[in-house]
């Protein structure tokens, strides 16, 4: 991820894509998102078009020639059905790493005129590429992996794709919550891997952060705890949106958010800390903030090997034999 969270591999990808949307977000030649990319060129397939190098297919995505560069014309919303040898002319070169969804793969070169639009990845080392494309005669429309890698292929970018907009079910959910009036504020990069099989997009004020099959944000403070303490990697990811937490025995009021493997507890005195295994339990089986008070400090040592996280009314402490006991402050 962007700053402390590092972009890694993905097996499977947060996106959701209709087959046909109720209207078009673009203009032919203009800029265009990944999702309406995507859907356009899921038409063809649900449709299952023939390849052909005349003619065209009509569909209420335009007439486009139903050959592999008709099909990615079709998909980018270009003007015309251009060929492998003029999309050149509308792409730039990019690691292969980088490629994402609605990105192209195009050859034109030993005996090999083609072009693909990439998907995902099929497995983690990133050497087998999911594609859409129109093959060959004989063939219809379809996604497929290459089992080969990239066969000599060079990874593009069309010039007019608005990498910024968000798509699949992180649109979903950046639509929810009201988009670029929300919390988050606007997009300030594109969806790309998070770890352990996950997406994320980052906004102004927050990140969206996705995994089969369900997306939340994260933001403000609870995010910037996420990112120091080596974010999903060592937290998993989250299972639910930030919320209010319970009124402390002092009067303090916070949010929570729980994430795979601990709930992060911010309030403004202090500050946010998260508490997880087995001294979460005792916690929890305490009442909580409402009994306990927030979190004043992370984990920490204690002399014979245990650990002890301090709480504004009490201390939670641990050992591996004799397991949690509670002390007053």
């Amino acid at each position: 991820m962007v700053r402390r969270l590092a972009a890694l591999t993905l097996a499977t990808l947060a996106v959701t894509f209709c087959a046909i949307p109720a209207a078009h977000a673009s203009a032919p030649d203009e800029p265009i998102g990944r999702g309406e990319v995507m859907d356009r060129a899921w038409s063809w397939i649900e449709e299952q078009v023939p390849y052909s190098q005349t003619g065209c297919h009509n569909n209420p995505f335009g007439c486009y020639r139903p050959d592999c560069s008709g099909y990615v014309s079709m998909a980018w919303h270009l003007s015309s059905s251009l060929t492998t040898w003029s999309l050149w002319n509308v792409t730039f070169d990019i690691p292969a790493d980088d490629l994402q969804p609605g990105d192209a793969l195009l050859r034109d070169s030993g005996g090999v005129d083609h072009v693909a639009l990439f998907v995902r990845w099929a497995d983690a080392a990133h050497t087998r590429p999911v594609v859409r494309e129109e093959y060959d005669f004989g063939h219809v429309a379809e996604e497929s992996v290459w089992t080969d890698g990239l066969r000599g292929f060079a990874p593009r970018r069309y010039n007019q794709l608005d990498d910024l907009v968000p798509y699949g079910s992180i649109a979903v959910k950046y639509d929810s919550m009201g988009g670029p009036g929300s919390v988050l504020g606007r997009p300030v990069r594109g969806e790309r891997d998070a770890s352990l099989g996950g997406r994320f997009q980052e906004f102004e004020n927050g990140i969206i952060l996705w995994h089969p099959d369900v997306a939340y944000a994260v933001h403000g403070d609870i995010l910037t705890t996420f990112w120091a303490t080596d974010a999903e990697r060592r937290w998993g990811f989250p299972t639910m949106d930030e919320a209010d937490a319970s009124r402390a025995p002092d009067g303090t009021r916070g949010r929570y958010q729980f994430f795979d493997r601990g709930l992060f507890l911010w309030s403004p005195s202090t500050g946010t800390h998260v508490v997880h295994d087995a001294i979460y339990d005792a916690f929890h089986a305490a009442g909580h903030e409402s009994v306990l008070g927030y979190p004043t400090t992370d984990e920490v040592d204690e002399t014979g090997g245990g650990r002890a996280q301090h709480f504004q009314k009490a201390t939670i402490h641990w050992h591996p034999d004799k397991g949690t006991w509670i002390t007053d402050n």
